[in-house]
């Protein structure tokens, strides 16, 4: 399983269409799950929600996400 190649290929995939859902998801989830990039993760399921805000996969990952992050 190669990450770099992973998102390299995801991100070309946004480039064509920014609001791809499953590739802001994947992107999402590689993110935290796998480069432990809670922000980043974070980011990408708020994009996800604000095409689909009843997107609960996406809000949950989110909410996980958002435990991990420190705000001053």
């Amino acid at each position: 399983m190669d990450i770099t190649d992973a998102e390299e290929i995801l991100l070309g995939m946004l480039e064509d269409d920014p609001k791809c859902v499953p590739v802001l998801n994947n992107l999402g989830h590689m993110n935290g799950r796998y480069l432990s990039e809670f922000e980043k993760a974070v980011e990408y399921y708020d994009m996800v929600l604000e095409i689909e805000p009843d997107n609960a996969w996406a809000r949950d990952e989110r909410r996980r996400y958002r435990r991990y992050l420190t705000y001053d």
